[in-house]
C-alpha cells in the first residue's frame, strides 16, 4: 500500500536530487525506522523545498482530518477531485530506505527495499491544509500506488510508484501530464528485496533499528548419528 515506511539515511538521495533541492529545511536527517500515518516524513516538494511533511494527504478544502488519505491510486489520480489539482501542480518525492507490508492471513510483517540502491524515491502529491489544533498550515502528502510486482504480490496487491533519478526532473517540473503519467510503472521484481522482520514493527511507537532486521528461519536438517 504501504502504511509504514523507514527512512534513516538520505545522503545518496540528496546527492542525486541536489539540483532540485533549493531550500533544505531538514539538514541532518532524524532516523526513523517505523513511520506511520500522521508522523513527519521527509519530502522534496516541486517548489524545491526539502522538509518534514505530514504523512497523510488533506486537500486545502478538507474540513476534517478524518478525511485523510495516505495513498492515491495511479489509475485514477487524474480523475478524483481529491487528488486532481495536486497531481497537476503539487507533485513531490518522498525518499525512503524501505517500507513494510503484512501478510494479512498471518499478520507477518515484511520489509521491502531496493537491491539496486540504498533508497526508494516514491512519487507523491502534496497540499497545504490548515490544522486548527496547531493553528497553522501544514504540508500534507500521499504516496502514489500501482499494482504490485510479481515478487511482492503474494504479500500485498499494491505497491508505491518508484522513480529513477533520471525521472526526477520530469516528475517535479513537467506540465505535460501525458508524459508524467508514463512514469507510473511497476517497480521491477529483480530490483526488489523482501524479507520477514520482527512483529515489533506492528507497534506504532516502536522505533528501533531491529525493525528492519531480517528474521532468518532455522532449518532442521537430518540428524547424524556419527
Amino acid at each position: 500500500m504501504p502504511g509504514r515506511v523507514s527512512i534513516y539515511n538520505d545522503i545518496l538521495f540528496k546527492k542525486d536530487a541536489k539540483e532540485f533541492i533549493r531550500n533544505d529545511l531538514i539538514q541532518k536527517l532524524n532516523s526513523n525506522y517505523n513511520i506511520a500515518p500522521t508522523m513527519p516524513i521527509p519530502t522534496l516538494l516541486n517548489d524545491g523545498t526539502y522538509l518534514y511533511t505530514h504523512f497523510g494527504f488533506l486537500p486545502s478544502w478538507a474540513r476534517e482530518k478524518s478525511s485523510m488519505n495516505i495513498n492515491a491510486r495511479s489509475e485514477s489520480i487524474f480523475e478524483k477531485i481529491t487528488f486532481r489539482e495536486a497531481f497537476k501542480f503539487r507533485r513531490c518525492i518522498i525518499p525512503i530506505n524501505g517500507f513494510f507490508e503484512w501478510k494479512k492471513e498471518e499478520k507477518i510483517p515484511y520489509y521491502v527495499s531496493s537491491l539496486k540502491s540504498d533508497y526508494l524515491a516514491l512519487a507523491g502529491i502534496w497540499d497545504e491544509w490548515f490544522d486548527k489544533k496547531l493553528n497553522q498550515k501544514i504540508i500534507t502528502i500521499a504516496l502514489i500506488t500501482c499494482e504490485a510486482n510479481e515478487k511482492l504480490a503474494p504479500i500485498h496487491h499494491r505497491m508505491p510508484i518508484v522513480l529513477e533519478k533520471e525521472e526526477f526532473s520530469l516528475w517535479l517540473n513537467s506540465s505535460n501530464l501525458q508524459e508524467v503519467i508514463k512514469l507510473f510503472k511497476v517497480y521491477k521484481s529483480e530490483n526488489t528485496n523482501i524479507y520477514e522482520v520482527s512483529t515489533n514493527v506492528n507497534k506504532v511507537l516502536y522505533n528501533q533499528k531491529d525493525c528492519i532486521k531480517e528474521i532468518k528461519k532455522n532449518t532442521i536438517g537430518q540428524l547424524s548419528l556419527f
